[in-house]
């Protein structure tokens, strides 16, 4: 039901966490999927492929700061 509420209404985002770079992600508060922002700002559901993207993008910014 909570899903099709969502695919009628939309989804309602909240953020969930926020790196020390751009990278963003959220949480639906109807269905609890969760969310992150690709590279051209468009949100797009998380998998693994963005999780390990999003750690990565964060270790190669804060050992780049660090230097």
């Amino acid at each position: 039901m909570r899903k099709l509420l969502c695919k009628i209404k939309g989804h309602q985002f909240e953020s969930i966490k926020r790196y020390s770079t751009q990278v963003k992600e959220y949480q639906c508060s109807c269905c609890k999927q969760k969310y992150t922002e690709d590279g051209y700002g468009q949100i797009v559901r998380l998998t693994k492929y963005w999780e390990t993207n999003n750690l990565l993008f964060e270790q190669h910014f804060s050992n780049r700061t660090a230097i």
